[in-house]
Order: structure tokens, then sequence, then C-alpha cells
């Protein structure tokens, strides 16, 4: 693996991170190809997921992002001739709700450098 694209990947997705945490659409929609997908067993959704996703937590904090917490970790990267799968577990704090999320997003690499072309994603409680 080429370390400068290991760090380009993880550049990439520090601004997506970022724009989680920060319940941004506009700045996570940065980091995606405007085509991409986000699969789950509860519904296949474009990019105008991430205005329901900036929507929908605002509201369910009532605008109070005190409310928020969002940690990620990297748990596997994997980069071959341009392209990638990231494995990332999430943890979300929404008020007093506690939950979990493992990603698998799928990146590949064109002349303008590293976006996310889908998610497939699982909630779930922890304990």
């Amino acid at each position: 693996m080429n370390v400068q694209e290991i760090e380009d990947i993880k550049k990439l997705l520090e601004t997506y991170f970022e724009g989680n945490k920060e319940i941004n659409a506009k700045k996570i929609l940065s980091t995606w190809h405007k085509d991409a997908m986000i699969i789950s067993t509860e519904k296949t959704v474009g990019m105008e997921g991430w205005v329901e996703f900036e929507e929908y937590y605002m509201k369910k904090l009532d605008g109070d992002k005190t409310k928020w917490d969002i940690d990620f970790e990297i748990v596997s990267l994997d980069v071959f001739k341009g392209c990638a799968i990231v494995r990332v577990d999430v943890k979300y704090k929404v008020d007093q709700e506690v939950f979990g999320e493992t990603q698998f997003l799928n990146l590949l690499k064109d002349d303008k450098g590293w976006l996310i072309y889908s998610k497939i994603f699982k909630f779930y409680p922890l304990t």
C-alpha cells in the first residue's frame, strides 16, 4: 500500500467524521461522489440521505448539539489500485440514547482524488 494514499484517505475520512460530529450535511457531502448510495437493511438512499440525517438529528436534539456525541474508530483500511474499503465502528450518543453502527465505506480514486461511493451499515444497541 502506498503511504500517501493511506494519508489521503484518512484526511478524507477526517472531514467526513467532522461533518458527522458537527451534524453538517454540506461537509459530509464534500467527501462523497454525487451518485453515491447509502444502504442498510432498513432502506437505500442517495445523497439526500445526508440532508435527512441533518434534519432528523437536529430536530431530535431540539437544536442542542451538546446532547450529541459521536466517535469513530477505523477498524480496517484496504487499498488496491485506486479502490479502497474501510470498516468504521461508530458510537452514537443522542441525548440519553447510546447505540453503535458498523459502516463499510467503498472509495474510489480519480484524477481529483479519493471520494466515498457507497456505505453499507447496520445500527445496533450498545450495552
